[in-house]
């Protein structure tokens, strides 16, 4: 069982105050208070005591990973996480980049970092976001967005091996929520950002992008790069006049002109209660219907026209059926072959499950309680469907409805009484069977009565029966060839083996990486995967982990793993801070408050071998870090941002551990995101906070006697892990909320950081790694997979700049005036594509290889402008990237 947490609204409460910013020491609170009682925890325990039996790693649990980034990322000034930082973060390291971009940088700086997308290419993420595309009849031209990958498209869906294409990796902002297209105009699309469900994981967004050519180029709309538009739940064009409505957190909002000005036509004090909205649909007949109330409790409300004065609660109507409390978010559905007929689903605001399904046959003014699915209030979407909630109607059938949650359930009797639910997807299943789903469903979008695609945190699948008649169900498979959008907290690389990785995901369990560019993967063991680590002296010996201190073991490579050993399924973090000694095969990780576990002889011996560690009065580890110098010893930080060395760890007679406190609390309290040593220089660490609002980069150069922040001229976000150089202790690497930044002299006074993200999409990076025998980095983003570079190599070796892949040999001239010149090693194969991309990371010239040699030319657009570009080749399954100038 896991341990004891607030319960489902209460849970939901917090999440939603840290991130509107009214939750001043609010980690403590709910961490003190008991799980509520109820059906929705005891089927979760019920679940958990299953896979626990089986040795399964369960792969629903966004609640938790949730709560332990508000406790690292959490202001500890104002107990809020406050994500509007981005975006002054954002906009000082686009000027730095163009800064940049005039200047010549020294042969040995790391400004030259290039990074190769690595993948996975057959493994998703969070989706949000589904539109097929208008212009393609046939359903195999689909848009995706994702909320921390960006937006995608394929246009072979309905192909087994459909592969998808990211539209641009370096827009703003990443979190894209809604898809809309003109249905009088399909060249004319619209995509909102920011995820507006209150989970604090959640990136806010910048607004609405449009595109007039039909997806081929996006331009940001400058009257939605404001307050009102930070989070967009539901974008919807009115397929008659073309007005433009976006839900957002901050009412209903409308263009009649193509989003060039903005009117709010519902929302607090215009006609609703909240300002929340979380759902936008439109009737057959041209009825709107809008759903407010995110986190509060609110109602469905109706207009003819959607000018403002002109909507109707629908919940206040004598006699209309509907409560009028004890429900929060409203998820509809109107039936594409039946006007009058919608359909709602309603969270319960006491549980976090759903309260009931309604359906109305006569435009809303009555409605009736339909038949629970599963029977039960938690069966569609336990406690989250605050979080994954999805209702869809069938285009020709308005009998045949979908509803999700946690799982899909299916109705073609939605008009009778009772109702006939059948449950047609089964999270746990084999990946492989018909009735496989991943957990957690947020997006589904017919493109016939029959094809119809699904989003979850998976990523993307697609029914080509969904209009079966039952018994039979319908069949799913995914759709995720090259859905790079895999959220990774941590990665581990192989010591000789340049293509083989470890990475723990969110949700996707830990996938097995071995081969060359941008590659599928193997799922190495279940779960949400956290931590993993190859011993660098015997790589047979493998681990991988669960939430909590649960791991499993391979003993043969990797090439198989065995069931999760629980040193404690309660105890430590969520995603739980470890580190490996491989010269000792010892293991250390978190513990619960003041302790930490070590597992001697781990490759061999059973985690109940594990014993404790007494770290007095340091409260949670929230890192380790095994020392690269000094045997026996380890560094370990806390959330009170203590840093704390112990040596004598593996406790060998006669000598005890002996713990040193070598940097004292920091007020107020901040969470140690990584403690950085190095390797020339045992008295040399730096210290990093994952906190908003603190000094995020410490250095000492007398093993923790003396410290001085080198915070420098980084912005305020969360710094996540550090990496030195290892041949120059005074070149470093950050992984941050914005990508990677580095510095070239951390000895200077004043330290000057820069982004050095060419290559690297505009995402949040968790975890750096170094191959000692090749100094190859393998960045995880958790976003977009994961990113290698050799920048640390070429630096070290030949101090040229670095390149990420041999596949491009070479780009000339450099600097160019109107042709660039570019050999690859092997002939271009079909669909080999290049685009440039300029400092501020838009895409201002996209292309296909049209020949199959390995030479050819590019002739730059006369409109490009004189500056720097990132070219980028994709092809062979290899993704180069090469700096390049335009004179």
């Amino acid at each position: 069982m896991m341990r004891k947490l607030l319960g489902p609204r209460g849970r939901q409460l917090v999440l939603g105050l840290a991130t509107t910013g009214t939750l001043a020491g609010g980690a403590w609170w709910w961490q003190q208070q008991p799980e509520k009682a109820g059906t929705p925890q005891e089927l979760r325990d019920a679940r958990e005591r299953e896979e626990e039996e089986e040795g399964k790693a369960g792969e629903d649990r966004p609640d938790l990973a949730i709560e332990q980034e508000i406790a690292r990322t959490m202001d500890p000034a104002t107990g809020t996480v406050p994500r509007e930082r981005l975006v002054e973060a954002q906009q000082y390291a686009q000027k730095l980049v163009a800064e940049r971009a005039n200047q010549r940088p020294s042969s040995g700086s790391l400004a030259l970092t290039q990074w190769a997308e690595r993948g996975p290419s057959n493994v998703g993420g969070r989706t949000r976001a589904l539109l097929v595309d208008a212009g393609d009849p046939s359903g195999n031209t689909v848009w995706c967005g994702s909320v921390g990958g960006g937006l995608w498209k394929t246009t072979n869906g309905l192909n087994p091996n459909a592969t998808w294409q990211s539209v641009d990796n370096f827009f703003s902002n990443l979190a894209v929520t809604t898809l809309a297209a003109d249905p009088r105009n399909p060249d004319v699309m619209y995509f909102g950002t920011g995820e507006g469900f209150l989970n604090a994981d959640a990136i806010r967004g910048e607004g609405i992008w449009k595109s007039t050519n039909h997806g081929q180029t996006w331009a940001q709309l400058p009257t939605t790069n404001g307050v009102n538009f930070q989070y967009v739940q539901k974008l919807l064009v009115h397929p008659t006049n073309g007005d433009l409505y976006a839900g957002t957190r901050a009412g209903l909002f409308r263009s009649s002109n193509g989003g060039t000005t903005w009117t709010k036509v519902l929302g607090a004090g215009l006609g609703a209660l909240a300002d929340r909205i979380a759902d936008i649909e439109i009737a057959a007949d041209g009825k709107l219907f809008v759903t407010a109330g995110i986190g509060q409790t609110d109602g469905i409300y109706r207009s003819p026209s959607g000018d403002a004065n002109s909507w109707t609660k629908l919940n206040t109507l004598m006699n209309s059926g509907l409560p009028t409390t004890g429900y929060e978010r409203i998820e509809l559905a109107c039936a594409p072959s039946r006007a009058r007929r919608v359909y709602a689903i309603m969270e319960s605001s006491t549980t976090g499950g759903v309260l009931n399904l309604y359906r109305s046959d006569d435009g809303g003014e009555t409605w009736v309680t339909m038949t629970l699915p599963g029977g039960n209030t938690t069966a569609l979407a336990s406690s989250q469907a605050w979080y994954d909630l999805l209702a869809g109607v069938s285009p020709t059938n308005p009998d045949l409805i979908y509803v999700g949650g946690l799982d899909v359930f299916r109705s073609s009797t939605a008009a009778d009484d009772p109702v006939i639910w059948t449950k047609v997807s089964n999270w746990t299943a084999n990946r492989s069977a018909a009735g496989y789903l991943h957990a957690d469903h947020h997006a589904i979008a017919f493109a016939t009565p029959d094809i119809c695609y699904f989003g979850n945190d998976g990523g993307v699948s697609v029914t080509l029966n969904a209009a079966v008649e039952s018994p039979a169900t319908p069949v799913f498979s995914t759709r995720l060839n090259g859905l790079n959008i895999t959220q990774f907290y941590a990665v581990a690389t192989h010591p000789t083996n340049a293509n083989y990785f470890l990475a723990g995901s969110q949700d996707n369990g830990t996938q097995r990486f071995n081969g060359p560019g941008l590659v599928g993967t193997t799922s190495a063991t279940g779960g949400d995967g956290g931590f993993c680590f190859i011993d660098e002296d015997e790589p047979q010996y493998q681990f991988t982990s669960y939430v909590y201190a649960q791991y499993a073991r391979s003993t043969n490579g990797g090439t198989s793993f065995g069931n999760f050993n629980a040193i404690s399924s309660t105890l430590g973090s969520f995603i739980n801070p470890t580190d490996y000694d491989s010269r000792s095969n010892a293991m250390f990780g978190g513990y619960g408050a003041n302790q930490m576990f070590r597992w001697l002889n781990a490759p061999t011996t059973a985690t109940s071998t594990a014993t404790a560690i007494a770290l007095p009065g340091a409260g949670n580890v929230t890192h380790v870090t095994v020392s690269p110098g000094v045997l026996d010893r380890v560094y370990v930080g806390t959330n009170s941002g203590k840093v704390l060395r112990v040596d004598s760890v593996q406790n060998v007679a006669p000598r005890a551990p002996r713990v040193t406190e070598i940097r004292g609390p920091v007020t107020p309290s901040a969470s140690v995101s990584c403690v950085a040593v190095d390797r020339t220089n045992e008295q040399h660490l730096v210290v990093t906070y994952s906190n908003y609002g603190v000094n995020s980069v410490w250095e000492t150069t007398n093993g923790g006697t003396t410290w001085r922040s080198v915070e420098g001229n980084l912005p305020d976000m969360p710094i996540r892990w550090a990496l030195f150089d290892p041949a120059d202790g005074t070149r470093i690497m950050l992984a941050t909320e914005l990508g990677v930044w580095g510095s070239d002299n951390l000895a200077a006074n004043t330290v000057a950081w820069q982004p050095i993200n060419m290559g690297l999409a505009n995402v949040r990076v968790d975890m750096l790694r170094i191959r000692n025998s090749d100094k190859q980095v393998v960045a995880a983003t958790h976003g977009r997979g994961i990113y290698t570079t050799e920048a640390l190599r070429i630096l070290n070796t030949r101090g040229k700049a670095a390149v990420a892949s041999t596949f491009v040999r070479s780009a000339y001239p450099n600097p160019f005036r109107e042709t660039l010149n570019i050999t690859l090693d092997r002939p271009a194969a079909a669909g080999t594509s290049l685009t440039l991309t300029d400092m501020q990371g838009r895409v201002v010239y996209r292309s296909a290889v049209r020949t199959a040699a390995s030479q050819f030319a590019v002739q730059a657009p006369t409109t490009l402008a004189a500056g720097a570009y990132v070219l980028t080749v994709k092809g062979n399954g290899q993704t180069a990237t090469q700096r390049v100038v335009k004179q």
